[in-house]
Order: C-alpha cells, then sequence, then structure tokens
C-alpha cells in the first residue's frame, strides 16, 4: 500500500498540473474558497479509491469541489466540536478555580487535558473514515452514521492503514519545516510537497477502509470481535 500512495499521484496523466494547481490553491487558502477546492479534492480521492479507481483526478467541475469541501469542513467541525467543548469546560474551569481552590482547580484542569487528547486523538482517527463514507454517499448525514463507521475503526486493516498515513503526515511536516526555512524557493516547495502528501494520505485511509470493509464482508459479521483494531 506505502508505494501504491507515494506513486498513486505520481502516475497519473495530469500529475504535474494536477500538484501545480493543488499547491497555487494551498497557497491562496487564506482565501477560504481555496481551501474548499482542496478539501474537495481530497474527497474525490476517496471517493475514487474507495470505489478501485487506480487514477487520481483532476482539478475540474470546480463548484462540485467547493461544495464537497465544505461539506467536509462542516463534518470535521462538527467532530472537532467535542474535545473543544471538553477543553473549555474543564481546563477552562479548572484555572477559573485556581484562585479560590488551586488543589481543586489544578486537577479539574490536568484531568479536562487528559481527556482532551483523548477524546482528539479519538477524532482524528474516526475523522477519515468519516469523511471516506461521506465521499462513498454523498451525503453529510453518513459522516455520521456511527453503526457503520466503528466496525470499520475497529479493524485491524483501517489502523494499520491510518498510522501509515499518520507517519507519512509526520515525515511531509518534518521535511517541510526543514525546506521552509530556505527563502521563497523552499517555501514553495513546501507547500507542493504537502499537498502531495495530503493526497498520498488520502488515498491510504480510502484504501485501508475499502479494504476493512471487504475483510467483513468476507468474514462476515460473526467474527467482528476476532480480529479488533485496539
Amino acid at each position: 500500500m506505502f508505494n501504491d500512495s507515494i506513486n498513486y499521484l505520481k502516475d497519473s496523466d495530469d500529475a504535474a498540473k494536477t500538484v501545480l494547481i493543488g499547491g497555487i490553491l494551498v497557497i491562496f487558502g487564506f482565501l477560504i474558497i481555496p481551501a474548499l477546492i482542496v478539501q474537495g479534492y481530497t474527497i474525490r480521492v476517496l471517493r475514487r479509491v474507495s470505489d478501485g479507481d487506480t487514477e487520481a483526478p483532476v482539478f475540474s467541475d470546480w463548484g462540485k469541489l467547493t461544495i464537497d469541501g465544505l461539506k467536509a469542513a462542516i463534518i470535521v467541525l462538527v467532530y472537532s466540536l467535542l474535545p473543544a467543548i471538553l477543553a473549555v469546560v474543564f481546563i477552562g474551569g479548572g484555572v477559573a478555580l485556581m484562585d479560590r481552590a488551586p488543589f481543586i482547580g489544578g486537577f479539574v484542569a490536568l484531568l479536562g487535558s487528559l481527556l482532551t487528547f483523548v477524546v482528539g486523538l479519538a477524532v482524528l482517527y474516526v475523522v477519515p473514515a468519516a469523511l471516506v463514507r461521506f465521499a462513498e454517499k454523498g451525503t453529510m448525514g453518513s459522516g455520521f452514521e456511527y453503526e457503520s463507521l466503528v466496525p470499520i475503526v475497529r479493524d485491524r486493516e483501517y489502523a494499520t492503514g491510518w498510522l501509515l498515513a499518520l507517519g507519512i503526515l509526520v515525515v511531509a511536516g518534518v521535511i517541510t519545516s526543514a525546506i521552509a526555512v530556505v527563502p521563497l524557493i523552499g517555501w514553495l516547495a513546501a507547500v507542493f510537497l504537502g499537498f502531495y502528501a495530503q493526497v498520498t494520505a488520502a488515498y491510504i485511509y480510502a484504501r485501508s477502509y475499502a479494504e476493512a470493509t471487504e475483510h467483513r464482508l468476507r468474514e462476515g459479521p460473526e467474527v467482528d470481535d476476532t480480529r479488533p483494531a485496539v
């Protein structure tokens, strides 16, 4: 899967054009619409790969990309609300208590930090599966169909793919941080590399999701608990 993911965009017919457009959109992402288009392109990658299409998509039907990107952003935002609320309630509440009860306030803030980290990590783990589900079904509600998502995120294939994608994003982040210090050229190279890494990770998310789905269909629901991811 690793080699396939690395070569996914590189081996497409319009690789250079796609990376160029993607990088330019990332540069102007602060205008929001370009960022939504990039997110929409990622959803298109998730949809194609989960359907078994090995050819990377191109930037076309920009209106559709923007709408899909907006829907995906809303899904991510909704999932992110839970750790955000925990942080405000527990960490913020703990800090507020410190003036009157330092020990209790500190404990509440520490507990809140731990809960926020754990829930945030869980959200980071589930969101890619939710986005693949949305890409497949086309409705925002499908990204919250937990009865369909839970068996997928518990599967070993998905967990392995998620870790691989995370590793690629971390390595890409380190590399882009290192080369971005070079004036202009290094920063531009970091932008395009970041986009390439995002597409690579999307390929892995969709592929691992599809493999987890195939595993469940092949072995049947009666063995769901025999190969948990965690």
